[in-house]
């Protein structure tokens, strides 16, 4: 082999159809956490797992167009001890209502679809994949194990 057939080999390509099954199972499980309050601009959720750990995940509006919502993803343990580190993920979600896809961005970029490696910025060659299988998971986590939590009763005592 020639040193440029081997680079070319060894090159990264993006699997586009799985990230784009991806996002669109993301679509679905956004969508199904919203299902029946979709007026709302905040979702709040409280996730049990094993060993009684409580875990939280919200989900607030952030912008809104005809084709597009951005959501902004919070989640994190529930806990009342102060731990030396941040424990809390954040990650915003765009939304595309036209093609019914989700997907990962920091607010005001998208990920590429590959990067090289090893760069300055440590991503990983599928970065963009990567963080959307980790919204593919706390999504489902969610779905599994988690509940909607209220801002407001729906009774009140007498």
């Amino acid at each position: 082999m020639t040193e440029v057939t081997e680079k070319m080999s060894k090159q990264y390509v993006p699997d586009l159809s799985s990230l784009q099954l991806l996002g669109e199972l993301n679509y679905r499980r956004v969508a199904k956490l919203m299902r029946g309050h979709e007026e709302e601009d905040t979702w709040h959720f409280s996730i049990h797992s094993a060993g009684d750990q409580e875990s939280r995940l919200h989900l607030s509006l952030s912008k809104e167009s005809r084709f597009t919502t951005e959501v902004l993803l919070e989640f994190g343990a529930h806990t009342s001890n102060a731990l030396l580190f941040d424990n809390k993920l954040a990650m915003t979600i765009r939304l595309y209502h036209d093609v019914g896809i989700a997907e990962i961005t920091d607010g005001h970029r998208q990920y590429r679809g590959s990067y090289p490696y090893p760069n300055g910025d440590m991503y990983h060659r599928d970065e963009k994949f990567r963080l959307n299988q980790q919204l593919s998971d706390l999504l489902e986590l969610c779905l599994k194990h988690g509940h909607r939590l209220y801002e407001t009763p729906y009774f009140q005592f007498a």
